[in-house]
């Protein structure tokens, strides 16, 4: 089977990273990938370094335009798959049904209903979906309602949470000299975030229940990490200083390779307030062995499940969130109980190879009906 992958994404957010697990990971014996992604994107050194050929793209492609729908044309002309498989590109699906092939949308977030569009743009993106759009995948149950709100038949959805690479071991060596580039003891608790700095990621809720363990707990010696980087970079950093945490809390930047972060944490949170579905963040801090506390939003409580692998708490709520910090930082062995099932809730549901071998079903499946 020939794919094309199309993603709109410039940056290298979470679905450039979940293609390229993808990528890594499918039997190329079985699917022959290459990818279209915009001219200049942060991907395509890294999908070039996997052996995967790239098509640049020098219209958007995200909405429907005139322009990209004819690059894309004349891209699936040049690849002829028998699937165009996109993200965000709407274009592409358009391109791939103008050249009668099979598409497939993947849907990485999800939505309060609260946001929904009016009736009249519902009605016309259900049509568009509909027409456009053979299989839908869905990275959480959380998604399955915004996919059929938006017009796709349940029949035509599939869900396949998203699937990730272990975080790699780092030598304590290694672990030492972030210690000191980072100012962090080995005796401190470090609790960390990995996300992009921006709303939906609920940061302003990660610094209030900083606050708060430090009020309660000030015999704990509490690193707050926030990992990643963003358009509320300066916002979050004045508003740790107005706290008073300007020496517990460490804006780390973007970092490409995360894993020694992760292994210097004791505590994985995620506070989402929009969007998530299967976290790849979530997933990687679980491989670490990490107890996880998490919001409830989305496809968040899903990803622990019944497991123990940590806390579910309320989206937005901070004293939640510091109350469920100051219970694992008060019991070490509840914590490492609790990052224990996290590995193996991680090796059950959320490895990249099982991540692959299903969408590779899926692929068989719509090859075998064409």
């Amino acid at each position: 089977m020939r794919v094309l992958h199309v993603i709109s994404d410039e940056n290298i957010g979470g679905a450039g990273v979940l293609l390229l697990n993808l990528l890594r990971h499918f039997d190329r014996e079985q699917v022959e990938s290459a990818v279209a992604l915009p001219r200049g994107s942060n991907l395509r050194e890294r999908v070039l370094a996997e052996g995967i050929p790239v098509l640049e793209l020098d219209a958007s492609c995200d909405r429907v335009r005139v322009s990209a729908v004819r690059e894309l044309t004349r891209a699936i002309g040049r690849v002829d798959p028998d699937i165009v498989h996109t993200n965000a590109a709407v274009s592409a699906r358009v391109a791939g049904r103008l050249h009668s092939k099979t598409v497939v949308y993947t849907r990485h977030c999800c939505f309060s209903t609260e946001n929904d569009d009016s009736l009249p743009i519902r009605v016309a993106k259900g049509a568009v979906n509909r027409l456009f759009c053979d299989r839908a995948i869905a990275t959480a149950e959380a998604a399955v309602a915004d996919l059929t709100r938006s017009g796709i038949p349940e029949e035509k959805i599939t869900v396949i949470p998203n699937g990730c690479e272990p975080v790699r071991e780092v030598s304590e060596t290694e672990k030492t000299l972030w210690r000191v580039r980072l100012g962090i003891l080995p005796s401190d608790f470090c609790v960390g975030i990995c996300a992009r700095l921006e709303p939906c990621k609920g940061h302003s809720v990660f610094l209030r229940a900083a606050k708060m363990a430090s009020d309660v707990m000030p015999e704990v010696p509490f690193r707050f990490l926030i990992i990643g980087d963003g358009s509320l970079r300066r916002e979050l950093e004045r508003t740790a200083s107005l706290f008073g945490l300007g020496d517990r809390v460490i804006f780390t930047g973007f970092q490409a390779d995360v894993a020694p972060f992760y292994r210097l944490l004791r505590v994985h949170v995620n506070c989402s307030v929009g969007t998530e579905t299967s976290c790849l963040a979530v997933s990687e801090g679980m491989s670490a062995g990490l107890p996880t506390v998490l919001s409830d939003f989305g496809g968040n409580r899903d990803m622990i499940g019944h497991s123990g692998a940590g806390y579910c708490v309320p989206a937005g709520n901070a004293p939640a969130l510091a109350e469920a910090i100051c219970r694992l930082a008060a019991r070490p062995e509840l914590a490492e109980a609790m990052g224990c099932k996290a590995r193996r809730r991680y090796e059950q549901n959320y490895t990249a190879d099982r991540m692959t071998s299903k969408l590779t079903a899926v692929y068989r499946e719509l090859c075998a009906q064409k």
